[in-house]
């Protein structure tokens, strides 16, 4: 895979966009019979739903873009290669 294809790849890649139904809203949750567990839970579900979560992830830390790229093609290297296994599985090779 050439320069260009990646980044051809990576432009075409959307940005990170929450979801609009949570994009106004301020998200709270109600303590009931003091059940705190199931409020956290609850909470822990809205963040994921907003994609709260993996914004603040993804915000930790600078990525330069060729660490993006270098990651990429880790990702896709690693799926070439669980491809082959299976279908050396599905061959009866393995």
């Amino acid at each position: 895979m050439t320069n260009y294809q990646i980044l051809y790849i990576l432009r075409q890649m959307k940005p990170f966009k929450p979801r609009a139904e949570f994009t106004s809203q301020h998200i709270s949750i109600d303590v009931r019979d003091g059940d705190a567990m199931k409020a956290w839970r609850k909470m822990k579900k809205k963040l994921t739903n907003a994609r709260i979560l993996e914004e603040v992830k993804e915000r930790r830390y600078y990525l330069k873009p060729s660490e993006i790229k270098r990651e990429y093609n880790k990702r896709l290297k690693r799926q070439a290669a669980k491809n082959r296994r299976i279908q050396m599985l599905k061959d009866g090779l393995l």
